[in-house]
């Protein structure tokens, strides 16, 4: 399909819809969270072609935020594929994106050529990186890791059915996303103990559901299959987390390729002198040593990840040995 036309699921709902005239991002970094997202975006934001003028995680797509100001974050009214002396693209990077069944569709109606990036972490690592942030912040005192894990697991599989039928919804009923096939609104643990399940009944339950989701966040194959069922796979870059974070410098100069960008100098830019978040902007922000995970829990997950990402492997063909 041309990237011109739009895909039969490609989802025009009027909250979401882009004004003719006005600038709108050439490119996104959907997810996923925990990723290496922070650092994507500031690496990028030093290559001297790159304007990065709103918030780095607008939520737009995914929560209807900024749904005034959301154009106004960007340079561009049209995209240029390769961008010259004095030329500009921008962009943003929303980690909500990847994980929202009904965001793919919202963006394919809109910008059908936009270039994607996605950042894929060993979900076991990912997952337990996402409790400890929670933790930190004192939003996870009573129940531990395991225990989460164990309710999560129980959870997962009325989950991804439900985010599949939201998928298909044909008017983009977010419900869908997070009801039985009967209507009635899933219900997930709380993480606390002897506590009552809680019931996701609207968007902003789901918001929440995600913010502390350790285990579901970290199935990557239903969430990526959901945009290479809407974008071409050549307008996505897919990128190993471990091998960003192992050579910065050279993941960046593949990124400023993709996007036809003048080359660049990543290695000798401040942003790479930093620390692994060279993102971080204040204190609270830079990560903490934490206790390691101890070895049955890593295994359980392990094992629990396995045929997800043998699927995703098969996916994207390309195997990440997270094993």
């Amino acid at each position: 399909m041309n990237a011109n036309q739009h895909h039969p699921l490609a989802l025009d709902d009027p909250r979401f819809r882009l004004v003719d005239g006005r600038t709108r991002p050439e490119f996104m970094l959907i997810g996923g969270m925990k990723c290496g997202s922070t650092s994507f975006a500031t690496y990028l934001a030093a290559h001297p072609q790159v304007k990065i003028t709103g918030p780095k995680e607008p939520n737009f797509w995914s929560w209807n935020r900024f749904p005034a100001r959301y154009q106004d974050f960007f340079v561009n009214e049209t995209p240029i594929p390769g961008p010259g002396p004095g030329q500009y693209v921008s962009g943003e990077f929303t980690t909500s994106s990847l994980i929202h069944p009904l965001v793919p569709r919202r963006v394919q109606a809109n910008l059908p050529g936009l270039r994607i990036f996605v950042l894929l972490r060993n979900p076991v690592d990912r997952a337990y990186s996402h409790f400890m942030m929670s933790k930190t912040a004192g939003l996870e005192n009573e129940c531990s890791f395991e225990e989460i894990v164990r309710r999560e697991m129980d959870e997962i599989p009325e989950l991804l059915a439900a985010h599949e039928r939201g998928f298909l919804d044909k008017v983009g009923n977010a419900q869908s996303c997070y009801s039985t096939i009967d209507g009635t609104p899933i219900c997930v643990a709380k993480h606390e103990q002897n506590s009552p399940t809680r019931r996701i009944r609207d968007d902003l339950d789901l918001r929440d559901f995600y913010f502390k989701s350790y285990v579901f966040r970290s199935l990557y194959h239903d969430q990526l299959h959901r945009w290479l069922r809407l974008f071409p796979r050549q307008q996505l870059m897919i990128i190993q987390s471990e091998s960003f974070f192992e050579n910065e410098a050279g993941t960046m100069d593949e990124v400023a390729g993709f996007l036809g960008l003048e080359p660049f100098a990543f290695q000798a830019a401040e942003q790479l002198q930093r620390s692994w978040d060279a993102g971080a902007s204040n204190a609270s922000e830079i990560p903490q040593d934490y206790p390691a995970l101890n070895d049955a829990t890593r295994r359980l997950l392990t094992d629990f990840f396995e045929p997800y990402n043998q699927k995703l492997y098969r996916l994207i063909d390309v195997d990440y040995g997270w094993n």
